[in-house]
């Protein structure tokens, strides 16, 4: 081996060492997925933050930098389960819920976009939301939904009339067996393709 080759093959070397030594050197999770992703390593950096969630919590900006690169790359089932992890660890996030809703609205998971969209409409009442929810609630067959967001939309001044009529008559009619309720609190597994009525 000629010498000039021997010295780029060990210049190489000493380049990959210092990298990885100064990656390993950073200081938290977040800074190391920083460089893998400034050198376009992009899964690598995903499984740096899967890698410190199967042991640790993630802190925000670790579980929205995690998030945008599952958005990024497709992977919905990873991102849905980190959004409800998300919401679950820090109830008052302000990013988690409005991605949940688009990633279940998307998915026409009907009953758990209502769920998640009923919290942010609880946080923020917006004429927008509350069409939306009424609608859900009604796909879904869910008076009990439907009359509780009329009410709140009564309350914050987006019922219309026709809204506050539909209300009188949700009201004088009764649920019987609970049947026109959506039962699920937990969030429900979407059916693959295969499994999809069409």
């Amino acid at each position: 081996m000629e010498s000039p080759e021997r010295t780029r093959i060990f210049v190489a070397i000493i380049v990959v060492v210092t990298i990885v030594a100064a990656i390993a050197m950073l200081p938290n999770t977040e800074e190391k997925a920083q460089v893998l992703l400034s050198q376009g390593r992009v899964e690598e950096a995903m499984e740096l933050y899967e890698t410190k969630r199967e042991t640790a919590q993630l802190n925000p900006f670790e579980a929205y930098s995690l998030a945008g690169l599952y958005l990024a790359h497709g992977r919905n089932g990873p991102l849905t389960h980190l959004l409800e992890d998300e919401i679950a660890i820090r109830p008052q996030s302000d990013w988690a819920r409005p991605m949940l809703v688009e990633r279940y609205r998307a998915d026409r998971s009907y009953g758990n976009e209502a769920r998640i969209l009923t919290q942010i409409f609880a946080r923020t009442p917006t004429a927008a939301d509350y069409r939306r929810l009424i609608a859900l609630y009604r796909l879904e067959g869910d008076r009990i939904g439907e009359r509780a967001t009329i009410e709140l939309g009564r309350a914050n001044g987006l019922a219309s009339e026709h809204d506050l009529a539909r209300l009188e008559r949700l009201k004088s009619t009764p649920v019987l067996d609970g049947i026109a309720q959506w039962h699920s609190s937990e969030p429900v597994d979407i059916p693959s393709e295969q499994e999809t009525p069409r």
